[in-house]
């Protein structure tokens, strides 16, 4: 399971614009969880369902 998340984390970090907001907190959580990558995952994940969505709607 460890690979998994870490291919997900590589999958997120590659995938979003440098700058991007979404990114730069994944990698704050990972340096603030090193070597505990399944937490640093999960504080992003929380941490996401308690922003509000950006268009202000729920998806479909």
């Amino acid at each position: 399971m460890r690979q998994q998340v870490i291919d997900l984390i590589l999958d997120i970090i590659s995938a979003t614009d440098p700058q991007s907001e979404v990114r730069l907190r994944l990698l704050r959580h990972l340096a603030a969880h090193p070597d505990r990558p399944e937490q640093a995952l999960l504080c992003h994940l929380l941490e996401n369902a308690r922003r509000p969505l950006a268009t202000g709607r729920l998806p479909n």
